[in-house]
């Protein structure tokens, strides 16, 4: 009987993660979609921590399944798409495996459907960043801590192993699962030496990645110098050292994010009292309990950079949600006689939300930002978070970034000879996205220059000069002399800077510009910084 059990949960699972596979295949990202992806595409030619491809702390097992596919694929994009769509499908089916040793088969099954369908992991499954692998390799060492909760020495060893496999794709795995496997294994093995193994395990299996990360960095020191400065520059602005409304800030992008993965069942949390009360809070909770507070935590009190981070923990949410959600329907059947119908309630509850996070996925974009119209603080800031946190996350607005770069790209080719002409990408212009990555690799042979405006301290980053992701503190920029033109790759122009005298607009579509500036004999003064072409 236990055999037959087991061939229906894996036939399960494996359905569960072939629909998600091919629920993938008609959004996938066409090109690179944010930073980072462009940093890991750069990655594949050349692996450099301390140019940032990709930033630190390195991702170095992620990159090396980019290079491995990327030599099938021929295409950057291609492949790290590729394994987001397959680590997607993966993510489901252990999912439906962890859910169904926690709890049971109904509850396998509408967790692993619901996650599925989650517009956030299914988002990360279709562009190419490591978020998917992420709640991939998460799920694996639930699985095997879940197991070794249950005393089992041999799954504290597979979970130790796993989990230092799980930091080679992503450094901060490391210190958000520790926690989840020490927890476990204290509890369900009680045997220190059990623990100490483990702990070997878990050493050995970073070293195996560690260091030829170190290596290829160019040494130790080299890559502490890097981790340093992005802990300086992104990591400390957004931490509790920020002030309480850095905090609030960062908790409230939290809150949206996982708002928007949850989807209706984030509704089932409300009913979290009313099941601790009838079914009580045992082991199982605890367990779950224990995966995702460490992951929040870090996120609120230390650096929350973009949605995907929710995937460390989403899939223990949603198999907790997906628990109280069937015991609540289960109790509004009792008065329901018939065995069917019962089933037909749940089913149509699922179905519900099912249907609900696929038409946000699929339909929903953010409104076009209106920069002219005077408004309050507080709704200014609650639309740019719609914009950023809620309605950026979805197949529509996918498409959308990936037009409006395939246009700024075609528009800047077609018009203009890379041996005449410089970039100007700007960081810190609050009406734009920050496109230096993106016009580096698209835009080869043109001359780039990244200017911090605002708020940023000011400085400049000339790609073709540096051998780090470190800007010149210098406020005179030396341009080719063969130069005739800058055009700035900007969406729009910001109002806190002054425009240079013969600057000119040009349209392009999707309400972007293209911002001309001839150049003459004279320097360009403009945002603090004097451009100046070489004699």
């Amino acid at each position: 009987m236990r055999e037959r059990v087991d061939r229906i949960d894996y036939a399960l699972a494996v359905a569960l993660s072939v629909l998600t596979v091919l629920s993938r295949l008609p959004y996938r990202a066409r090109m690179l979609y944010n930073w980072d992806a462009v940093q890991f595409a750069l990655a594949l030619h050349e692996y450099d921590v301390v140019k940032h491809q990709p930033h630190p702390p390195g991702y170095i097992l992620y990159v090396a399944l980019g290079r491995l596919v990327h030599g099938w694929t021929g295409d950057a994009a291609g492949a790290y798409v590729l394994l987001a769509v397959a680590f997607s499908g993966a993510g489901t089916f252990v999912v439906y495996l962890l859910a169904r040793a926690v709890y049971d088969r109904p509850t396998a099954l509408t967790a692993a459907a619901l996650l599925a369908v989650s517009p956030l992991f299914w988002f990360y499954g279709t562009v190419g960043l490591s978020y998917a692998g992420e709640a991939l390799m998460a799920s694996i060492v639930a699985y095997f801590a879940f197991r070794a909760l249950r005393g089992s020495e041999t799954d504290a060893w597979l979970a130790a192993g796993y989990l230092g496999l799980a930091a080679g794709f992503r450094q901060s795995l490391l210190v958000l699962l520790f926690p989840l496997w020490l927890v476990s294994v204290a509890v369900g093995v009680r045997r220190p030496r059990v623990v100490v193994i483990g702990g070997a395990i878990v050493t050995l299996t970073v070293l195996i990645w560690f260091v030829p990360m170190i290596w290829l960095t160019g040494g130790l020191e080299r890559y502490l110098d890097a981790s340093r400065e992005l802990a300086d520059t992104v990591v400390k602005p957004t931490s509790i050292l920020g002030g309480l409304e850095v905090t609030l800030r960062m908790s409230r992008y939290l809150l949206e994010s996982v708002l928007v993965a949850l989807g209706p069942l984030a509704v089932a949390a409300l009913l979290l009292p009313w099941y601790v009360r009838r079914h009580g809070w045992g082991r199982r909770e605890w367990f779950l309990l224990v995966w995702t507070v460490p992951p929040v935590l870090v996120y609120t009190l230390v650096h929350f950079g973009q949605a995907g981070y929710v995937l460390t923990f989403l899939p223990a949410l949603v198999i907790l949600l997906a628990r109280v959600l069937l015991t609540a329907l289960a109790t509004v059947a009792e008065r329901v006689p018939s065995a069917p119908a019962r089933a037909a309630l749940a089913a149509a509850a699922v179905t519900l939300i099912v249907v609900a996070n696929g038409a946000f996925f699929v339909s929903a974009r953010p409104l076009a930002r209106d920069f002219d119209t005077s408004k309050s603080a507080w709704r200014q800031a609650a639309e740019d978070e719609a914009y950023d946190w809620i309605f950026s996350r979805t197949a529509a607005a996918l498409r959308q970034h990936e037009d409006v770069m395939a246009t700024f790209v075609a528009a800047i080719r077609g018009l203009y000879p890379p041996e005449d002409t410089v970039i100007i990408t700007e960081l810190g212009n609050a009406r734009s996205y920050p496109w230096l990555r993106h016009a580096m690799f698209y835009l080869p042979g043109y001359v780039i220059y990244e200017l911090r405006v605002g708020d940023v301290a000011p400085g400049y980053y000339a790609p073709h000069r540096a051998s780090a992701m470190t800007p010149l503190a210098d406020s005179e920029v030396d341009l080719p002399a063969g130069v005739k033109r800058l055009v700035w790759f900007v969406d729009h122009w910001s109002p806190a800077t002054e425009r240079p005298p013969g600057l000119a607009e040009i349209e392009i579509p999707h309400g972007r510009y293209l911002y001309v500036l001839p150049l003459g004999r004279q320097p360009v003064s403009y945002a603090g910084y004097t451009l100046v072409r070489a004699r």
